[in-house]
């Protein structure tokens, strides 16, 4: 048995470094750089400034309390030298230098402040510290013209089918995601599309139902299955039509920063490993004068494969794989263990790949207590109206800016009352108002009983 084990894991290391052509990997590496400036364009300089400068609390996560924004302008030079970083990643120059310093900045910034937490952030760090151990600066990349030893028209298949696995669970989650009572009665997706009503050409079609029942259940079929008909070479195409067409939509209703354009640029990785070959070669050929020789496209033969990788991965390297899948895979399915729904107590929603599930609308007010004497302390004293705003309707961070104004009050006890709609039903407490929360803790590995049950039905049901 033993003997037998031994052999899979060898063949599968061997099945791993098999050389594919490099063109995919490379075109995946340019798109990401070009998303990634973008990305940071976006936040500069209002946001970098409205985020990081001009609040002087921040939601940090558990473990991770000691990421501090950097004083004055620093943070804006934390953004430019992200822009610079991106921009040598799709030159491929100095690629693993810059690919790795891209990875630290951006979660540094990342792990500021929870407030903020999008899951394509989230994505950018996975995919961004995967890449410093990929080989992507060996074609179209000015490593390689530098040194051309470093040059090959391959890459380990390892490569490719990482970025598609990595890819496939973002898409695959958000589906598992949408198996919930409030997305499959069509709430919130039926406020939001009501509330756009007033687009050209396609909003008054969100005033009928039929169209909210088709974008509810289109997505969730299409969040669970595209990935199993991109694999496949008859539905590819056509599945990624599909799978841009959405994404489109997503941009236009909801803006999603970079997400949708980052989106659509990968799932071009489930294609053959040459298809930037071959679409450059029938674009030449459509460019071409009738009547003149086509070009064919560059292929690579089983010559060029020889000797450019070794014959199997490192064990080092098959270890890192498969924790990598395993905490992929296990990771987004930590709130089935937890009692009640995520989208209301929060606990296992983030990096869970739960995108753009619940509407979250409320308010609430601090009560202090110390030496006999209660009164309310207005969180805009310390915070954003937009960190204020996501604020209300998170438990955890009711219960970290309880600890902070504990700690600012000289030890005063903080009770929280909370008035949250969850997806358009009536506002309800979302904790315990009876509870100190600055005594509670705030990192737990259950349900935490300060939460309340979510108890108020969708309107209409």
């Amino acid at each position: 048995m033993a003997v037998t084990g031994v052999r899979l894991s060898v063949g599968w290391r061997e099945a791993a470094a098999r050389p594919v052509n490099s063109a995919s990997a490379a075109f995946f590496r340019i798109a990401f750089g070009v998303a990634m400036l973008v990305n940071v364009l976006l936040y500069l300089p209002y946001l970098v400034d409205e985020y990081y400068v001009a609040t002087s609390f921040h939601f940090s996560y558990a473990w991770f309390t000691f990421a501090q924004p950097l004083p004055g302008a620093a943070m804006q030079v934390v953004y430019v030298v992200q822009g610079v970083l991106a921009v040598l990643v799709a030159l491929g120059l100095w690629y693993r230098w810059a690919i790795a310093g891209f990875f630290v900045l951006h979660t540094y910034v990342f792990l500021i402040d929870s407030t903020f937490f999008q899951n394509h952030e989230y994505l950018i760090s996975l995919v961004s510290f995967f890449m410093i151990f990929m080989p992507l600066n060996r074609r179209w990349a000015l490593d390689a013209r530098r040194r051309s030893v470093l040059a090959s028209p391959t890459v380990p298949v390892w490569v490719v089918w990482l970025i598609r696995f990595q890819f496939g669970i973002v898409y695959f989650y958000g589906g598992v995601a949408k198996l919930n009572a409030d997305w499959l009665q069509g709430e919130p997706l039926r406020m939001w599309l009501h509330a756009r009503t007033d687009l050209r050409l396609i909003g008054p079609l969100f005033e009928h139902e039929p169209v909210v029942w088709f974008m509810t259940y289109g997505a969730l079929v299409l969040d669970l299955t595209v990935v199993w008909f991109l694999l496949h070479r008859r539905t590819r195409v056509a599945a990624f039509v599909v799978a841009t067409c959405f994404h489109l939509l997503n941009a236009y209703l909801f803006g999603l920063y970079v997400f949708p354009w980052l989106m659509i640029a990968a799932t071009t990785i489930y294609f053959a490993p040459d298809w930037p070959e071959r679409a450059w070669s029938f674009a030449r050929n459509q460019m071409r004068s009738p009547g003149s020789s086509p070009v064919a496209s560059s292929s690579v033969t089983r010559a060029d494969q020889t000797g450019a990788w070794p014959a199997r991965i490192s064990q080092p390297l098959t270890v890192f794989l498969a924790v990598w899948t395993i905490v992929q895979v296990v990771l987004p399915l930590r709130h089935y263990l937890i009692p009640g729904s995520p989208n209301w107590t929060e606990e296992g929603h983030r990096f869970a790949w739960h995108m753009k599930l619940r509407d979250k609308q409320g308010t609430g007010a601090f009560y202090l207590t110390s030496d006999d004497r209660t009164w309310e302390v207005p969180a805009s004293d310390y915070l954003s109206w937009e960190q204020e705003f996501r604020m209300y309707g998170h438990p955890e961070r009711l219960a970290r800016f309880a600890h902070h104004l504990s700690d600012e009050h000289n030890g005063a006890e903080v009770r929280v009352e909370t008035w949250i709609s969850l997806n358009g039903r009536e506002p309800a407490p979302l904790v315990d108002p009876e509870v100190d929360l600055s005594s509670v803790p705030l990192v737990g590995w259950g349900n935490a009983d300060w939460i309340l049950p979510l108890e108020v039905p969708l309107r209409g049901d």
